[in-house]
């Protein structure tokens, strides 16, 4: 007979979090909860982590960069790319790690800006990548990666390209509050993209489950947005006015690059493939009431 801890194993694989920050924070608690062995990886120690989570220091920009825990079934990639060039190189470090003990599964948290600027056109995950910033332009790297690190290594990878996370302790606050609430005042509709991060651990784990192999999934609400939607449910939300949006002379004159990089950008992106291969759907689909929820977890309402 197998051992009942052998069975729980299998029933519960381990699970490596490389980048253990706000999403992998919240997705350890889950996956720990749910019975898996977690290891969390990440540069800075953390005080305290719930029952079940082994933390482990990861540094991928040196070239040692601490010790890796021992080989887990599967692992989620949640750090964001280096700074400079076009090429992750915190992606290739991690994966010539990796390479010794391929995981099973690969799950890694990309960005919806691969798509670049689609001029609110609906973009599945079929539509050709065409970053518009070098730093998403890493990102595309970072995909082409671990495809190619899966084909190698019979490892079963998923990308989530991701819009913009949201939940508690990831709102715009205090910025509100100081009556810097930017919004532009484009001369044509410009759509954006959103996620609360429950739901986002909710499709990693559904990902982990039953990912096809070389898969993208889009990781957003589905909800047809304009820009500064997130701004205007908080500021609704606390009673908070917001300033009149700036025309595009003046965002171009006084906002940096980044910034702009962002506002000038516009898409909205289809969830159909999630729903129909993980049989995955947004919980968080109204944004004042999501916003209203994770206020309330921080304890400001």
């Amino acid at each position: 007979m197998v051992p009942h801890a052998q069975r729980a194993q299998k029933r519960h694989p381990a699970v490596a979090i490389a980048g253990c920050g706000y999403v992998g924070a919240r997705l350890a608690a889950v996956l720990a909860a749910a019975g898996h062995r977690v290891f969390a990886g990440r540069r800075t120690s953390v005080v305290e982590w719930p029952e079940g989570v082994e933390p482990f220091h990861l540094d991928l920009d040196t070239a040692s960069g601490g010790k890796f825990p021992v080989p887990a079934s599967a692992m989620v990639c949640a750090f964001p790319p280096g700074r400079g060039g076009l090429r992750d190189y915190r992606m290739a470090r991690l994966l010539a790690r990796l390479a010794h003990h391929p995981p099973d599964r690969l799950v890694y948290l990309s960005t919806t800006g691969v798509y670049g600027n689609r001029g609110g056109i609906l973009t599945p995950e079929t539509t050709p990548l065409a970053p518009g910033t070098d730093r998403a332009r890493r990102r595309q790297d970072a995909e082409r990666q671990v495809r190619a690190f899966g084909a190698r290594h019979a490892t079963s990878v998923q990308i989530l390209r991701v819009s913009g996370i949201y939940g508690p302790g990831r709102l715009p606050v205090e910025r509100i509050r100081a009556g810097e609430g930017l919004r532009v005042d484009w001369p044509e509709p410009r759509f954006t993209n959103a996620i609360h991060v429950d739901d986002l651990v909710r499709l990693v784990l559904a990902a982990l489950r039953q990912g096809r192999p070389n898969r993208a999934y889009n990781a957003c609400d589905g909800v047809d947005r304009r820009q500064g939607a997130l701004l205007e449910a908080v500021a609704a939300v606390l009673g908070v006015p917001l300033p009149p949006p700036v025309s595009p002379e003046t965002a171009y004159r006084e906002l940096s690059a980044m910034r702009l990089s962002f506002l000038e950008e516009s898409r909205r992106c289809s969830i159909r493939r999630a729903g129909g291969e993980l049989g995955w759907e947004p919980v968080h689909t109204d944004l004042e009431a999501a916003v209203r929820c994770s206020l309330r977890e921080e304890g400001r309402l």
